[in-house]
């Protein structure tokens, strides 16, 4: 058993085999056409299209070690790496329509400074008007903005730090251009970005510095003024001493100031970045950097450097300014010691209720926190100095109270000036020293070669798709086709095949008489042996049991049951049975015009009694060959077929002659078929092979056989092709065996 069921499996693979190469068999032709149309188009277009060139550019990308928490804050819960993070999000950076507008703008002035236009394609507008003849014009910024985005590749290189920028072009100096101008533009970008904040300080000293220096150039101006009108009044040692300490304590406090609005500014900043991240963390930070220890050792710390600039001010007592200096730093370094000790400890505690992707912003908070407190106890320290030697200063004698203030003042913003000049160039320096994120590690250069198309590529793939869509439109086609096409197509329906009529290979003019009849013929060899194996099939199955009238029709018009019937009337005829045709078609009768004869007077006449019986009788032009015509079309056509005088009238055939074929209207269209297939005694249903659908056949042979009829015997496959279906017929094909037989050994006939 085993070995028969993989017996019975290898069969089965083997036959679908066959049945696939028979299919591609019979439609070699179809799939070698619509191969060859694709693989034309496909080397069309590889011929007719344009070389495009693409240059490359390579930048590696380091990403900035104090980069804020704030621009991933997820990273850590989705497991990804920072890295690839940050490199993902310069690339959208360098997608953006802002340096993309950028890059073009540089790209077309790089364009006007060469001044000429051969070689380049992206950066013209090509005139599209093809009945004027005008030079392209340069597109503007936005619109080759617009172009480079589906010119322009940039991506990741294996997970590496590294971006490539691919620009493709018709033009290999054009694809270049663009992707050194991508390059530069967003390298100077990431360069202005990683100095923004460095930038905006060294900004705000500048303005600073200019302000205070206006304010020095119009403080001495006013001491000059001063000096001139008051005449010899002159600055006592004790006046001298008192402003110079005043002047020191007033510059440091408006150094202060300014340090701590910057401070400020850059709190805020940080703590708006907490907030949108952990507003409660903000809250318990503002509320640790506020405990009263550490506001102690601030004021603490505050008073210590004040009193340190006081006693090197009022140093008069000669002890040695070094000595003093250490005494004081001593102190200083105690103090900042206790205070980092707490900040450790307060910063420990924030930090271990921090969740971990809020760590390095909540440590920068905490100590733009520490720096802004710290700045703001030594500013109001300053400012109660100030304010205590602004007594002092009313003191002095009237006279010189003008002038001392107007020194003072003078002395405060030079001492400034000065504090603010030298934190100006120090920004500056740390501006300039900042380097980017962006090396350019090969600039791109003109290709030697286009990068595409690929032309024996594309014809290669020309092909393959050619073939590919041919054979793939033959199998749907065929999958999707739900006519019969082959005998075993009849079979699975449980109907049984009498005989298949091959596909004739001439085309038949059935406007000539006898034309239609192949029996016998030297045309159509085939065809003929086809119906012989008919008659013979026929004979084996009712006619030995006296069986004489068979009624030919198909399941709709134009299946070929007129040439099935005059054939195997000829083929009864042929083996020495005297037949006659009855054409019972009486819609479109056509059985006399297959013999060259005339409708009328037909059967129904003889029916009505307007004819005798020799009258409607004709004979052919072949031996034991007779047939009637339809005559006159009645008005009921069903009712007469189904009458008594038409049983009667079969009866009297079945009497004279030894077969009577009846060809009769398609069964399902209307109900001729149908009725006569009760009265005769077997009954042959004619399919046209691709064309009469399994649907029709079922209701057809449903029809026939329905109702108590025993007539229906088995169907013809008509017009079926030897070499299409399922199965190889080729061994059928007797055209291959009468190819060979001389013409004088066809002839059967005796033609009268």
């Amino acid at each position: 058993m085993e070995k028969t069921g993989k017996s019975s499996a290898r069969t089965t693979d083997n036959t679908a085999s066959v049945n696939y190469l028979n299919l591609i068999k019979s439609n070699l032709g179809l799939i070698l056409t619509i191969s060859l149309i694709i693989f034309s188009l496909t080397l069309l277009y590889a011929v007719t299209t344009s070389d495009v060139y693409i240059s490359k550019t390579i930048l590696k990308i380091s990403q900035p070690q104090n980069k804020s928490i704030i621009d991933s804050p997820f990273e850590a819960a989705l497991g990804s790496s920072s890295t690839d993070r940050y490199i993902a999000n310069e690339i959208e950076v360098m997608k953006n329509r802002t340096i993309r507008e950028k890059v073009a703008e540089v790209v077309i002035d790089s364009f006007k400074q060469i001044g000429q236009t051969d070689g380049f394609d992206l950066i013209l507008n090509k005139n599209s008007n093809l009945f004027e003849d005008t030079k392209p014009s340069v597109r503007s910024y936005k619109s080759l903005a617009g172009v480079l985005v589906d010119k322009v590749k940039i991506e990741q290189k294996d997970g590496l730090d590294f971006i490539e920028i691919a620009v493709e072009s018709n033009s290999p100096a054009e694809a270049a251009l663009i992707a050194n101008s991508y390059a530069q533009v967003y390298k100077e970008f990431n360069l202005l970005d990683s100095r923004k904040q460095l930038t905006k300080a060294k900004d705000f000293l500048a303005s600073q510095r200019d302000e205070k220096l206006n304010e020095l150039v119009v403080a001495e101006d006013n001491l000059k003024v001063f000096q001139l009108q008051g005449g010899g009044v002159k600055l006592g040692d004790q006046a001298l001493n008192l402003i110079q300490i005043t002047s020191q304590f007033e510059a440091d406090r408006n150094r202060v100031q300014i340090e701590m609005g910057m401070a400020k500014e850059s709190l805020n900043r940080l703590r708006e970045q907490l907030q949108r991240q952990n507003s409660t963390v903000s809250d318990y930070m503002i509320s640790q950097s506020a405990r009263p220890e550490i506001e102690l050792l601030r004021k603490e710390i505050a008073q210590t450097e004040i009193q340190k600039t006081k006693a090197l001010s009022t140093n008069r007592s000669g002890l040695d300014e070094s000595s003093l200096i250490s005494k004081f730093d001593a102190k200083l370094a105690n103090l900042n010691k206790k205070l980092s000790q707490l900040v450790d400890d307060y910063k420990a505690k924030i930090l271990a209720s921090s969740p971990d992707e809020l760590k390095k912003l909540t440590e920068a908070v905490f100590q733009a926190e520490l720096k802004y407190k710290t700045l703001k106890a030594q500013y109001n320290q300053l400012n109660g100095v100030v304010a205590t030697y602004d007594r002092k200063f009313n003191e002095l004698p009237t006279k010189t109270l003008e002038l001392a203030r107007l020194e003072r003042r003078r002395q405060s913003l030079e001492k400034l000036y000065t504090v603010l000049e030298a934190k100006y160039q120090e920004a500056l320096i740390n501006e300039q020293s900042t380097p980017g994120n962006v090396l350019i590690m090969s600039d791109a250069r003109p290709p030697g070669a286009p990068a595409k198309p690929n032309r024996p590529l594309l014809a290669i793939m020309g092909l393959f798709l050619g073939f590919g869509v041919a054979f793939s439109f033959v199998f749907l086609r065929d999958y999707f086709d739900k006519t019969v096409r082959t005998p075993e197509d009849i079979e699975k329906e449980s109907t049984s095949v009498l005989a298949w009529i091959p596909k004739f290979e001439h085309k038949i003019d059935k406007t000539k008489k006898n034309s239609e009849i192949l029996v016998g013929g030297n045309l159509e060899a085939a065809a003929g042996e086809s119906y012989r194996s008919l008659r013979t099939r026929i004979q084996f199955s009712k006619i030995t049991d006296g069986a004489k009238s068979i009624l030919i029709t198909s399941s709709a018009p134009q299946e070929g049951k007129t040439t099935v019937a005059t054939n195997l009337a000829a083929s009864f005829a042929q083996a020495n049975k005297k037949t006659i045709i009855l054409d019972c078609e009486l819609r479109i009768p056509r059985v006399n015009e297959v013999f060259g004869g005339l409708k009328s007077p037909g059967f129904t006449n003889y029916l009505f009694k307007q004819a005798t019986f020799e009258d409607i009788v004709r004979k052919t032009d072949f031996e034991n060959l007779y047939y009637i015509a339809a005559g006159t079309i009645p008005t009921n056509p069903s009712e007469i077929l189904g009458s008594d005088q038409m049983r009667d009238f079969i009866n009297k055939l079945k009497e004279e002659y030894d077969v009577v074929i009846l060809d009769s209207p398609p069964v399902m269209t209307i109900t001729d078929a149908e009725i006569l297939s009760h009265i005769v005694d077997m009954s042959i249903l004619v399919v046209f092979a691709e064309k009469t659908e399994v649907d029709w056949l079922v209701e057809a042979t449903t029809q026939l056989t329905s109702h108590g009829q025993k007539s229906f015997i088995g169907t013809v496959l008509n017009n079926f092709d030897y070499n299409s279906g399922y199965r190889s017929y080729n061994k059928y094909n007797h055209n291959k065996y009468y190819s060979r037989v001389d013409e004088t050994k066809q002839k059967e006939w005796v033609q009268s």
